[in-house]
């Protein structure tokens, strides 16, 4: 691997940047804060549309209200706890809010995705019917704002299974209004060799399997991606058995089947079942609107027969994210406790084999594994791993065929030493990013926000151990820029700042290469801060988290001092982040109209010399056979520039005799849509 270096050039730029980076607006909710101990209102997902429109998904106490002003939770102020969907526009203004609430018992929701640019679906669990509960009891159900006094607008449970049931759905929501487009409610249980279905012998309730929380996502199709942990073994007391009880499961040959039952089982979805290890997972693919099964696959390749080499290991296998690319490849992240001296192979792969290490395994459409990323260790004289990184997320960027990976590194003080690839990486200890090669998961550069602590507790972090699989966000790449909101705990140095604080939080920018370019402390002190998510478009973020300190974004203050808050931030201007060039760089920016001809991408952003555009669907507009451009400067003087063809949709700019400053060059497809992209144009002299 090639690592870049870098000339400075910040007295050229500082006139440049000196205001460029600022946060617009800062908004968010508050109110009760705690119940029995714990922090109540918590932000679990948040996607964005095309538009920019921002949806969150939480969990929070009556009596919320959004910048002070908004009252969330209407149906169920000073009840129990409840969950919210709500609309944000671009701008950070409200546009509609959704609650479920029961005053039973929590329902339940983990994760929001979004199907296509049309709709959000979300996992919810309930306890069906609504209106069961203690003696004497009622139970209240507002279903997205509506109270059910009947139980018909859910399905009848089966014949076949007593009442109260644990049901997981997915329900679908419009973007417009938030109203329920489409929901289906299903219970996952077992089938036995003779046909009936897996009871409980004391109780008569189903033996389900319940709780899927973010485990899954939805494809470019609508299709839905689920996982679960196989521990398919469910015992009967037993009078006349030696031990007193009697086990169903697929390795003691009594179980068939896994049966989802959809919607008061009018669909019943079989689902392939193999001999495996118990805390393997199962990867499912389902149709948009649960009516079949298009694939299921197990992880990894192993038996109850292959035991461990000691019989005092233990395996143990944790699922962090799913993620999926545009080509629907997922990507599945997994956090693995092995001794380093068993290789699992992974199930349908003739090379493919998990060490002991966490990992992120690339999966293709039809759920055949094409490839792995894991980061081996050293290990200290007692035969123990020295360290490991926990992979949360990842990120396809296609403009540069990248694939990012996000994680968070723990170390040994004196052993630990990572590897990838035969590369060493300097990462112990941090919060970091590897920027791999989408093809064949070659290594290209990483980044890190590097911790100078000298026990093993200081550490920077990605995330925190509540809700860990709800944040797994909270990193985008895009136009040669790496941002991600980190929570650290002290001795933390950035772009040779040391952050000193005990706990905080704060956003983080690199470029491609792994070069520290931004860092902006949130000044919060809360040891239970959760970065959420972010997200970027054009040259702005939208940041998303929930803090339990007081705050500062930029000159805007949040007071969380005794309530939590979520929080919507808004940060522009993130092209002029960049106050270096590279030596090696041939001096040309590449400005590509990327697939669905939606925006152009600058890469790399600075330049030094010329520009190339490439048009890869559609095409520019060509007047009396030549392409022309806007060029502007800061200053606002503006004028049309030729653009030279170079070969089939590219075109060529030379700016090589310009000055060196920031330009917008404003492009114009054949459909008539107008396209600006800023350019920071550098001298060769600078770069020497």
């Amino acid at each position: 691997m090639a690592r870049k270096t870098l000339t400075f050039a910040l007295f050229v730029l500082l006139a440049i940047t000196a205001h460029a980076q600022h946060f617009d607006w800062v908004k968010s909710y508050f109110g009760p804060d705690y119940r029995n101990g714990d922090a109540a209102n918590d932000l679990y997902g948040s996607v964005m549309d095309s538009e920019g429109n921002i949806y969150i998904l939480g969990h929070f106490l009556g009596g919320a209200r959004w910048d002070d002003d908004t009252e969330i939770l209407p149906f169920s102020a000073h009840r129990n706890r409840c969950a919210v969907i709500a609309k944000f526009s671009p701008d950070g203004e409200m546009v509609w809010h959704k609650e479920l609430y029961s005053s039973y018992t929590d329902v339940n929701v983990y994760t929001i995705r979004m199907v296509g640019d049309t709709a959000l679906m979300l996992y919810a669990w309930f306890m069906l019917p609504f209106d069961y509960g203690l003696p004497g009891e009622k139970n209240e159900l507002y279903y997205f704002d509506t109270l059910l006094t009947s139980a018909e607008h859910f399905p009848a449970s089966p014949d076949s299974l007593q009442i109260p049931i644990y049901y997981d759905a997915f329900i679908t929501l419009g973007l417009e209004s938030g109203n329920v487009i489409d929901e289906h409610f299903f219970a996952l249980t077992f089938v036995k060799n003779d046909g009936s279905l897996l009871r409980n012998k004391i109780s008569n309730y189903l033996e389900t399997s319940h709780g899927i929380r973010s485990s899954f996502n939805v494809d470019n199709e609508g299709n839905i991606i689920l996982a679960r942990q196989i521990n398919d073994r469910f015992y009967e007391m037993c009078d006349t058995c030696p031990d007193g009880l009697y086990w169903w499961s697929l390795y003691d040959g009594n179980i068939s089947t896994m049966r989802l039952m959809v919607d008061g089982a009018t669909k019943q979805l079989d689902v392939p079942l193999e001999p495996s290890a118990l805390w393997n997972w199962q990867i499912i693919k389902l149709s948009p609107h649960l009516d079949s099964v298009l694939a299921s696959t197990y992880v990894f390749d192993r038996s109850m027969e292959f035991e461990p080499i000691d019989p005092n290991e233990y395996f143990s296998l944790y699922l962090e994210s799913i993620d999926i690319d545009i080509y629907n490849n997922m990507y599945i992240s997994f956090y693995r406790r092995q001794p380093r001296y068993i290789y699992l192979p992974v199930k349908n792969s003739d090379s493919i084999q998990m060490e002991w290490v966490d990992c992120v395994l690339r999966y293709s459409p039809d759920l055949v594994p094409t490839g792995i990323v894991q980061t081996p260790t050293t290990y200290i004289p007692s035969g123990h791993p020295a360290g490991d990184i926990v992979w949360l997320s990842t990120i396809l960027d296609t403009a540069t065929n990248s694939l990012f990976l996000m994680g968070n590194a723990a170390r040994d003080t004196v052993y630990a030493t990572f590897v990838y690839d035969g590369d060493t990486l300097n990462i112990k200890n941090n919060a970091c990013w590897l920027r791999l090669n989408a093809d064949d998961l070659s290594l290209i550069s990483y980044g890190k926000a590097r911790s100078i602590g000298t026990h093993s507790y200081e550490r920077t972090y990605l995330y925190t151990d509540k809700y860990v699989w709800a944040h797994n966000g909270s990193f985008v790449a895009g136009n040669n820029r790496v941002f991600c909101q980190v929570k650290y705990q002290c001795n933390i140095l950035f772009q040779n700042t040391q952050i000193n604080n005990l706990y905080g939080m704060g956003l983080f920018v690199w470029d491609y290469d792994g070069h520290e370019l931004e860092y902006i402390d949130y000044n919060s002190p809360g040891q239970t801060n959760e970065q959420g998510y972010i997200f970027l478009k054009d040259s702005s973020l939208w940041l998303t988290g929930t803090l339990t300190a007081d705050a500062d974004f930029g000159s805007f203050h949040v007071n969380a001092a005794y309530n939590s808050h979520a929080y919507i931030a808004h940060y522009t201007d993130t092209a002029f982040m960049t106050p270096y060039v590279h030596t090696d760089d041939p001096g040309e920016v590449n400005i590509t109209l990327v697939e669905g001809g939606n925006a152009f991408v600058a890469y790399p952003n600075p330049f030094r010399q010329s520009v190339k555009i490439k048009v890869e669907s559609g095409a520019l507009k060509v007047e009396n056979g030549v392409a022309t451009a806007w060029l502007t400067d800061l200053t606002g003087r503006r004028e049309v520039v030729h653009l030279t063809p170079i070969g089939s949709g590219q075109y060529s700019l030379d700016l090589t005799s310009r000055p060196q400053a920031t330009y917008l060059l404003t492009l114009t497809t054949a459909d008539g849509k107008q396209h600006t992209v800023r350019l920071l144009k550098q001298s060769d002299i600078f770069a020497r």
